[in-house]
């Protein structure tokens, strides 16, 4: 059986922590233009751990906020994350732009991290809400509550963003991992430029490796030289103008994580806004609901690049839904489990029969099959497996996971195979 490399994306994930006020949410919103409040950044970069790019704070509240994080951290012994003053950014533009229970979409919140510079994937955020005199409620909440972020991953760099409304305070706390370090690179190359990146990953990850997508749709993996965990390769625009979406992966033992995922804009200039359609995120999906759901959104984005549909297979299903179920309980999104090993070993453990030809794994966290399907197609190596046309059946699997204050995550697994 051959197999294809599985990739591993996690969603954002979204609290909103108890004993705040609530406010009232009139039904849906319209979709508005995101405008950042800061200047772009003409290169992106992932600096060396112990550096930062100093940040202001425009609210009191912020460094509050920061030092209560970073006290938790070092209470429960995990790396103290250091505030970056570019996630500063990001979680203030998320602040101002959140509406009651309705942070921005996923791609609003993704066009925000690359606007200001940063190649990691979208930040895990967590969002306090109350009465404008509800600061030492909402420290008390976070004070209580925030260690149990600290279970999830080793958060690295934080940033803090506030908004005060004539009736409610909203505090945004981005955090995010970081697995490596990249030299600048600009935003920017000309029509048919070439640039070089060099970097290196950082902990537990090995074995890098390069997957572009290009405009005219279509995923290639890039040829680098790795030695030790250093790598070095070079991207050129030789596919047209447009924006090339670049993913840097690592392996961490528990299959391909995605370390970086981030737009290179070649002959053209990066968009300056971006539609900030609202998500409510505490609306909690029936994990049935949102199987049928994801099936749906998968074929349709086949259909869109003129593949067939795929078909559902029970098999697949039971051994998607097996191993969402235990994401959900360990609360670890990963493609080989301790217990069950790989998407191939549980694949060959249900005694399938044919063996597929080709075999291929997306997993994720996200709050609805919607998120988590704009998570997949936006990361160059899931879209290779959601596109692929040498599958003809998935099973898709979804587990309820626990409730992070008030919203419900969502563990996906969809297995792909060829036969």
């Amino acid at each position: 059986m051959s197999s294809r490399r599985s990739r591993v994306w996690v969603a954002i994930g979204t609290a909103l922590l108890a004993g705040s006020t609530e406010a009232n949410d009139a039904g849906a919103l319209a979709a508005s233009d995101l405008i950042p409040s800061g200047p772009a950044a003409q290169e992106y970069q992932a600096l060396p751990l112990g550096q930062i790019r100093v940040g202001r704070d425009s609210d009191p509240l912020m460094a509050q906020v920061a030092a209560e994080v970073q006290r938790a951290a070092a209470a429960v012994r995990a790396p103290v994350p250091l505030r970056d003053g570019r996630l500063d950014l990001v979680a203030t533009d998320i602040a101002r732009t959140t509406v009651a229970k309705r942070l921005p979409s996923f791609d609003a919140i993704a066009f925000l991290v690359h606007h200001y510079g940063m190649v990691e994937p979208e930040p895990y955020l967590v969002m306090m809400r109350g009465s404008p005199q509800a600061e030492v409620s909402l420290l008390d909440d976070l004070r209580k509550q925030v260690p149990g972020v600290f279970k999830t991953d080793d958060w690295r760099r934080i940033g803090v963003g506030v908004k005060r409304g004539a009736d409610e305070l909203i505090v945004v706390l981005a955090l995010q991992p970081q697995n490596l370090e990249l030299r600048a690179v600009p935003r920017r190359l000309p029509s048919r430029g070439t640039v070089t990146l060099v970097g290196r990953l950082l902990g537990r990850f090995v074995r890098p490796s390069v997957l572009l997508a290009v405009p005219r749709g279509g995923v290639r993996n890039l040829v680098l030289s790795a030695r030790k965990g250093h790598f070095e390769f070079t991207l050129a625009c030789d596919s047209g103008d447009g924006a090339y979406q670049l993913e840097i992966e690592g392996d961490d033992g528990h299959g391909p994580g995605v370390l970086a995922n981030f737009p290179l804009y070649c002959g053209v200039e990066p968009p300056a806004r971006v539609a900030a359609t609202p998500n409510q995120v505490t609306r909690p999906q029936d994990a049935t609901e949102a199987e049928r759901e994801l099936l749906a959104l998968l074929n349709r984005d086949r259909a869109a690049a003129g593949l067939r549909a795929l078909q559902s297979d029970a098999r697949l299903q039971g051994i998607a839904r097996g191993h969402s179920r235990e994401m959900a309980r360990t609360g670890e999104v990963v493609h080989v489990s301790d217990k069950s090993g790989s998407a191939v070993d549980r694949v060959r453990a249900a005694h399938v029969s044919p063996v597929p030809r080709t075999l291929a794994e997306n997993v994720g966290r996200a709050f609805s099959a919607a998120e988590v399907e704009q998570g997949f197609m936006g990361s160059p190596g899931h879209r290779a497996n959601v596109l692929n046309p040498n599958m003809t059946h998935v099973g898709i699997g979804v587990a309820v996971g626990q409730a992070e204050g008030g919203a419900v995550p969502l563990f996906f697994t969809q297995l792909f195979a060829g036969w």
